[in-house]
């Protein structure tokens, strides 16, 4: 197989490829465009070759992936430009899904935004129950909604009630939570991770099946009111003028089953308007301003003596 700057495969006895991320120059893994260019070109690889089975997992201790390169979202020029980033994604995670052997996520750490969109992509989930291990789209924080599948796949998989609520929130879920809404297979002690996912891609079981009721929520004739139940309580926190994200997830999910292609631009759905909008301009613009000052405070040697509190009126 060949070499790759971002990514490592290995192949076990079983025929089993296990493909390490690992962001080449940079402490977290990240989903920039030479990143997904390289996993685009080993799917067709690993679709030729024809494995028993592939597992995803991360080569970096600070977690399995932090989503997507926030920083290119900030050079999107035009509409074009946008819709051509969430096509990059949207495609490569249908390619995942659509790999003729069991795949699956081992998700040690961190799994954020276009993370746990690959993660939905597997098959399978594994997740490691370790303090460290959270699940989250945190997208909506952002202004912005998951383009690259996640609003689309975390209904069938969990339901309605779980998958909105972490799409409309961007909470996250830690491993045991994320076994019980049934978004991973399996949560399990760091020392059997690995023998674990194996076990699961070598006997490919048949994935957990929805109660009735979710699957119910998810068809078309209830979504409408899931969806009118859940925008009011969204109206009582935020409304759609200055928060429009939520309002679109809700909107891509009811009407176009989370196709981010679907909408028109001017469509309350749609990912152009919300990439163009000033909300997530501004949100984005913050998240830059707290992740520099999370690295000025690394460098700083500054150590309190004393701290005071100071407040007036109810508290």
């Amino acid at each position: 197989m060949a070499d790759y700057q971002h990514w490592k495969l290995e192949t076990d006895r079983d025929n089993v490829v296990w493909l390490s991320f690992d962001k080449k120059g940079a402490s977290a893994n990240v989903l920039s465009a030479d990143v997904m260019a390289e996993l685009d070109r080993i799917f067709d690889e690993l679709r030729a070759n024809n494995p028993r089975g592939l597992i995803i997992r991360s080569g970096k201790d600070s977690g399995f992936i932090a989503g997507a390169d926030v920083e290119e979202f900030t050079k999107i020029k035009d509409a074009d430009e946008a819709m051509r980033l969430v096509k990059r994604g949207w495609d490569l995670y249908n390619k995942l899904e659509a790999l003729p052997f069991a795949t699956l996520a081992l998700v040690n750490g961190f799994c954020m935004g276009g993370g746990v969109e690959l993660a939905l992509a597997c098959r399978y989930r594994v997740a490691v129950d370790q303090p460290g291990t959270r699940f989250a789209l945190p997208e909506v924080m952002l202004g912005i909604l998951p383009g690259w599948g996640g609003v689309k796949r975390l209904p069938r998989l969990v339901g309605p009630t779980a998958a909105l609520d972490m799409l409309l929130t961007g909470r996250a879920v830690d491993a045991r939570r994320a076994k019980r809404l049934g978004l991973v297979d399996e949560a399990v002690p760091p020392r059997i991770q690995e023998n674990t996912a194996r076990m699961i891609v070598l006997e490919a079981p048949r994935p957990r099946k929805l109660p009735l009721f979710q699957r119910l929520m998810n068809s078309g004739l209830m979504r409408p009111l899931v969806v009118h139940l859940a925008r009011k309580q969204l109206a009582s926190r935020a409304s759609p003028d200055h928060y429009p994200a939520p309002y679109a997830i809700l909107e891509l999910w009811r009407k176009y089953d989370g196709d981010p292609f679907a909408p028109r631009p001017e469509d309350p759905a749609s990912v152009i308007g919300l990439l163009e909008g000033d909300t997530a301009r501004n949100l984005i613009r913050i998240f830059f301003l707290q992740e520099r000052l999370k690295s000025l405070a690394k460098d700083s040697d500054f150590r309190a003596q004393h701290v005071h509190v100071v407040g007036a009126g109810v508290m």
